[in-house]
């Protein structure tokens, strides 16, 4: 029974201290080192300010994580924030930065805060784009409207969607 326990525990510790977890081919999510994580918190704290678009507060709880697809790598700097407002609102908040080959780097924003108050306050700061030539917004996609949609679906003929032949003996097998 000891044993059984302390097999246990060791495999506990063990997880936990694993740095990094992959899905073959190429999918990997490992911790960044706090270091680099700050540094990382500090770069995009920077890039922001190129833009006027300061970011002030207390960072709590620092750490990252570095996630990879192929060639394409997403460092997600999660940290909390104490804004220094009135109300100290604090708001958990994540940057993701992002590197492609041949791609500008971008840099997302994302926060949430649950205050009983209204209006919940969060970091609203618009997705960046670090290029050779500079620091600028990234450009929001266009979404089109629905008079645009019927538009484009006026003139198409419906059409029937065939699907491969499947037998199913009962409506409870699709569950």
């Amino acid at each position: 029974m000891q044993f059984t326990s302390v097999f246990y525990l060791l495999s506990i510790l063990f997880i936990q201290r694993a740095q990094s977890i992959c899905i073959p081919p190429n999918h990997c999510i490992k911790d960044l080192e706090y270091s680099v994580a700050k540094e990382r918190y500090g770069y995009v704290l920077a890039k922001y300010a190129e833009l006027e678009m300061k970011i002030s507060g207390e960072p709590l709880g620092l750490h990252g994580k570095l996630v990879t697809h192929g060639d394409i790598e997403e460092q997600h700097i999660v940290f909390q924030l104490m804004d220094n407002t009135p109300h100290d609102v604090l708001q958990s908040c994540v940057f993701v930065v992002r590197t492609a080959p041949e791609e500008c780097e971008s840099i997302v924003t994302v926060c949430n805060t649950f205050l009983a108050r209204t209006p919940r306050p969060l970091l609203e700061r618009k997705p960046l784009m670090v290029c050779e030539d500079g620091v600028r917004e990234a450009e929001a996609p266009v979404v089109p409207e629905a008079e645009d949609i019927e538009n484009i679906n006026e003139g198409k003929e419906e059409t029937a969607v065939t699907m491969p032949d499947v037998e199913v003996s009962s409506q409870s097998e699709l569950i």
